[in-house]
């Protein structure tokens, strides 16, 4: 007799209390716990769903303004304008990426379906609806990092819009504002070069915040 776990049914994305149930559901089928265990688990089935749903999959506000965008590293507005969209600009090409890997596993659960309608022998039946639940699991996972990637994007289009009225420089030519930028943060990690610092690392800072600053305003001189 062949034990089939069901497939994930169909809903709409985000329900994640559908997910965690199904999953628990999963692990029980499966018999990887025994009975006693499993019921442990289910016991934490609005936990476990609450933790599917908040569970940070990249980066938070908090982090994207004092850890990508502090002063250190961009010391104007202009420079953390750029860097959001360099940010941005990752976010979305990663969310196409996936929206394409996500295509081809739909397509991979609609084989294995056929596959699995045509297979007469009953040990590979069960191996083929193992497979078509693995995919089903990794596309709710796909869809979660999708709307986190969107939230992301979204998010750093907002810090975009508080960091506009500030700049000095236009929003069409990243190199514009780079001359100015780069004197700030050289300059500052210069003065933190000590006795101490290994002169590798002491050279380096010295040489960048030396040129920086020959160059004064005319980054055209090397033209």
């Amino acid at each position: 007799m062949i034990r089939l776990v069901t497939w994930w049914p169909d809903w709409p994305p985000g329900n994640y209390r559908e997910v965690t149930m199904h999953s628990l559901n999963l692990v029980e089928g499966a018999g990887i716990l025994p009975k006693e265990e499993c019921k442990q688990l289910a016991v934490l089935a609005q936990e476990l769903t609450h933790t599917f749903e908040t569970a940070q999959v990249f980066r938070t506000y908090t982090e994207m303004v004092v850890s990508v965008l502090n002063d250190a590293k961009h010391p104007t507005p202009d420079s953390k304008y750029w860097q959001a969209v360099r940010e941005q600009k990752v976010m979305y090409g990663e969310l196409v990426s996936l929206s394409y890997e996500y295509r081809k596993k739909q397509i991979q659960v609609k084989k294995l379906q056929r596959s699995l309608s045509n297979e007469e022998d009953d040990l590979e039946k069960e191996i083929t609806v193992i497979e078509i639940e693995q995919a089903e699991w990794t596309l709710r996972n796909m869809e979660k990092i999708a709307r986190d990637r969107l939230r992301e994007i979204l998010e750093w289009s907002k810090i975009k819009a508080i960091i506009l009225p500030d700049m000095k420089y236009g929003v069409e030519d990243v190199n514009d504002h780079q001359l100015e930028a780069m004197k700030q943060r050289f300059r500052a990690e210069a003065s933190l070069v000590t006795k101490h610092t290994p002169v590798a690392d002491a050279r380096n800072i010295l040489a960048l915040a030396d040129m920086a600053q020959k160059l004064g305003g005319n980054v055209c001189a090397l033209r």
